[in-house]
Order: C-alpha cells, then structure tokens, then sequence
C-alpha cells in the first residue's frame, strides 16, 4: 500500500513497505487533519489510547471495547500508514520513533479538530462568530452600547465588529452584506427589510457658556436664525443635516451657517471658542464638554430617531440572537425598567 498527502503544495509519499519513516512533526499533523473518514479517526483514537496507557488492557478498559479489537485497530492503522507505531513483545510495548511522532502530533490534532467541530456547531446555533455592526455619530450615546454589551455577555464565543459610518452609508453597507446591521438615522432611506425602532431624542441649541443666550434654559426656534450657525458637513452629516433643514423650513425659518465640521470634536470646539452656536440631539448633553450650554429648542417637535437596520431574510443566527437581544432592550427602556451598566 502507499499513501501520499498533498501538504503546502508538496506531495509526500511512502512505499508500502517501509517499516520505519523519518516524519516531519509538522507535517504529521497535517495528515491528521486531512483523514475525516470516521473509521480512520477511530483507529488513531485508539491508538492514543494506547500510546497513553502503554497497555492495550488498560485502553481497551478506558475505551470500553474488547483488548482483542483494539490490537486488531491499531493493527489496520500500522497498515493503513505504512509504518509501524508500536513496538510488542509479551512483556515489553515501545513508540516507534513514528509512533512518538504520531502519538505527539495526532494528539494535538485531534483536540484541535474536536475544538474545531465544537466551534462549528456553535456557529450554526448562532453562538459564536462575528456580526458586523455600523453605527452613526448620533447613535453612540444612545442604547447601542447597553446593547452590545448585553449580548456579548449572553453569547461570550460572538464578536461585534463596529464600524463608524454616517448612515447613507451604512444602508449602502448592509445591503452589499459588508454590515449585518446597522444603528441609524430613520430619516435616511434604506432598503433593508427590518427597521426596529431603538430610541428617540429631541434636538438642543448649543451655544458658548459666556454667550447672551446662555442665562436661559429655552431659546425659540426664530432666535438661532439670528445668530451664526456651526454644523456638520452635508456628505457626513447628510441624515442629520435633512432633519435640521426639515424642522427650520416647516416653521418658515433659515440658519446662517458659517463653518461645517465632519467631525464631531471640531464642531464643539467651533461652539468653545464662539464661532457660532449649534444644534444636536439630547443625547450628547451628559458628554458636552466645559465651556458649552445646551438649551431646549422652543416651537418644535422634531425628533432624531434610531433605527437598527437589518437585510433580515440574509440573516444568520448569530445576526437573528443580536436582534433579538436588541428587541428585549427596547423593551424593558419602554417598560421603565433601569438596566444596570455593569
């Protein structure tokens, strides 16, 4: 018999009649990993049994089978691979130095197989793997995180991969399958078969702590078109920017807007050193930093709302059990219920 493996794109063969190989550790475990068939991965279960015990009595009472086909196992296993594995006497058993190889390497092997089958079947149930989630600038300070966190501790074998990306974005993301989900504006059209509802703020002035406005707890809506206005850029703040321009033009109202910031920091930094006053959402209020006031807007209703978005009929297990985890979570904030951070 002859047995050849194809490893690293080398063929490596033997002739059926050698009795002792020089095998390179490494490469003895790739031939494990390579023989599936369930009565070869068997016999090398038995055979480490053995190798263990150095006893065919001992490992026949471990494995619970008769000593006789156990010997006879690790018999069609010697011939199967061309070598032989052990050394018998009537008093004496020995490792070849093939059998030492085996015996090292197949272990190692074989628990890593076994890990490997175990972390497959956990994939299938939805217990473990990755789920890529997008998120916009003004979902951050929302549940998004209480959410996260809630289902990496229910599923610990999962990962969240987050990416940043404004939410135009993350509808074009999620439906090319780079995003399984993502915490969006719900303005921002998507052709994602679930939206689910996951918070709603109301939006705030923000203006410099020394500006004349500051004393005041409310501003109405026609007083911010009196003033200079800071805001993000339309191509990064796209959703954001529709929602301002939806809320000034219903009430007959114009911002003079006189900078634009992709980024977050710059702008508050813009409202710090008085260049203009702002407008965001009441989510951002807890994280303001010094030298910045947040005011209610007067004479509006608008609202930001999240959504998380979700191409569902694509949707794996692992994507199912976090929807479901975000879907609980909504829940209880609807209910009243205080969910503990830590």
């Amino acid at each position: 018999m002859r047995w050849i493996l194809l490893r690293f794109g080398t063929l490596h063969s033997c002739p059926s009649n050698t009795n002792y190989v020089d095998i390179d550790a490494s490469a003895v475990s790739g031939i494990i990993l390579s023989m599936i068939h369930p009565s070869l991965q068997t016999k090398i279960r038995y055979f480490l049994a053995v190798a263990d015990a150095m006893s065919f009595r001992k490992a026949a009472a471990r494995l619970g089978i008769a000593q006789p086909a156990l010997s006879r196992s690790v018999r069609q296993l010697e011939d199967h691979l061309g070598f032989v594995l052990l050394e018998r006497s009537t008093r004496h058993m020995a490792l070849t130095p093939a059998g030492q190889v085996l015996f090292r390497e197949a272990a190692d092997a074989m628990n890593r197989l076994d890990r490997a089958c175990a972390r497959a079947a956990q994939a299938a149930q939805g217990l473990s793997g990755t789920v890529m989630v997008g998120y916009s600038t003004f979902a951050a300070n929302g549940p998004m995180s209480d959410i996260i966190i809630a289902f990496r501790r229910r599923y610990p074998s999962a990962r969240v991969g987050l990416r940043l990306l404004a939410s135009p974005e993350q509808a074009t993301a999620i439906e090319d399958g780079t995003l399984d989900l993502g915490f969006m504006m719900s303005n921002v059209p998507t052709n994602s078969a679930l939206r689910m509802p996951i918070s709603r703020e109301r939006l705030i002035a923000l203006v410099p702590s020394d500006h004349a406005f500051a004393t005041s707890k409310s501003i109405p809506l026609r007083r911010l078109t009196s003033v200079p206005i800071v805001i993000g850029t339309e191509v990064r703040w796209r959703g954001f920017r529709l929602l301002v321009d939806n809320m000034m033009r219903s009430a007959g109202l114009s911002l003079t807007i006189v900078e634009e910031a992709d980024d977050l920091p710059v702008l508050l930094q813009f409202v710090r050193s008085g260049f203009g006053c702002s407008i965001l959402d009441a989510s951002f209020v807890a994280t303001l930093p010094p030298g910045i006031r947040a005011l209610e807007i007067e004479d509006t209703t608008e609202t930001l709302d999240i959504v998380l978005a979700c191409q569902q009929s694509h949707a794996s297990p692992l994507v199912s059990h976090f929807l479901t985890e975000a879907r609980s979570h909504v829940q209880l904030l609807a209910a009243g219920v205080q969910i503990a951070a830590d």
